[in-house]
């Protein structure tokens, strides 16, 4: 398991010649226990570094996948682009990967959970992160309460909670969408994306979670389509408030619960990570999908010497 060395204070120990080093390290998460986008162009895509010979049907080839293409280095089997940038794609609203820790992580206060995207100035995907404890204690995220670290458009009269959608792939290839509001519309074919846009391992096609506000504005005077960034608080989106580089950066003290409330946890075992944002931009961009490179937390290590 990669770590990485970020903060290092050293104290003397009292009435001794010991010194007390106290890193703080930078720790992947140990495993993907479910992978569930959601139908995108770079689903079932070689250039996400799905395989083309053998195309995945099952939960558990897509997890091994996922596992792959995050691990550091990759895994040629998943394709030659993955040992050079392993990033995961989450398809259009409300797909998602679950992962989990070896270890649990405390909440500190601070910034304890971190997560990669692609991101950068005009081109963020949102994606909203949420937490649980392994409560049944056997590794297993499957029952597990969840709970949403808000971000800064949890409040936002324009943010759905309670929010499901429903893809159905069309003749055309295409595929339509429907919501518990009454909302339609689509994810649209790009030109140079011909494979099928649907994940074959899940059914049904059916997600539920939080809708952010609507991302895209189109630039008259450019013809360009600029994918906003929110303020802080989610994945793939270049914040300069939790933002480093394209890393985001997240406090397990944020975590809520169903009606709001602090979820005032100590610990978590796992992360979930969904696309949160329901448009898409012209010009052969398509929909917004969150993407994952790296999925990790601060951990602090002491050690006398």
């Amino acid at each position: 398991m990669k770590k990485y060395a970020l903060l290092l204070l050293l104290a003397t120990a009292c009435n001794s010649s010991e010194t007390i080093t106290t890193t703080t390290v930078e720790e992947a998460a140990s495993r993907v226990l479910e992978y569930t986008p959601a139908p995108g162009q770079f689903i079932n895509n070689r250039q996400a570094g799905f395989p083309t010979d053998t195309p995945i049907t099952t939960p558990e080839a897509a997890v091994a996948y996922a596992q792959a293409r995050l691990a550091l280095g990759g895994d040629p089997d998943f394709g030659a682009e993955t040992a050079s940038y392993g990033y995961v794609s989450l398809g259009g609203w409300g797909g998602y990967i679950v992962l989990g820790f070896d270890t649990p992580v405390s909440n500190t206060g601070d910034y304890d959970l971190y997560v990669s995207g692609n991101s950068f100035s005009g081109s963020s995907e949102p994606g909203i992160v949420w937490v649980a404890q392994d409560a049944n204690g056997d590794g297993s995220h499957v029952g597990e309460t969840w709970y949403e670290l808000k971000g800064s458009e949890y409040a936002n009269p324009k943010t759905r909670l309670g929010y499901e959608v429903t893809y159905v792939e069309q003749a055309d290839g295409t595929v339509a969408w429907t919501d518990n509001d009454g909302g339609k519309g689509s994810i649209d074919r790009v030109f140079l994306h011909t494979q099928s846009y649907v994940p074959a391992w899940v059914q049904p096609l059916t997600y539920s979670g939080t809708r952010l506000p609507d991302n895209v504005l189109f630039d008259q005077e450019t013809g360009i389509y600029d994918m906003t960034s929110f303020a802080w608080g989610y994945v793939d989106n270049a914040s300069t408030i939790d933002g480093a580089g394209t890393k985001n950066r997240f406090k397990i003290s944020n975590a809520v619960d169903a009606d709001g409330n602090p979820a005032n946890l100590q610990q978590i075992d796992f992360v979930k990570i969904q696309t949160g944002v329901n448009c898409k931009a012209g010009g052969n961009v398509g929909e917004i999908s969150t993407e994952v490179c790296a999925v990790g937390c601060y951990r602090t290590v002491t050690q006398t010497e």
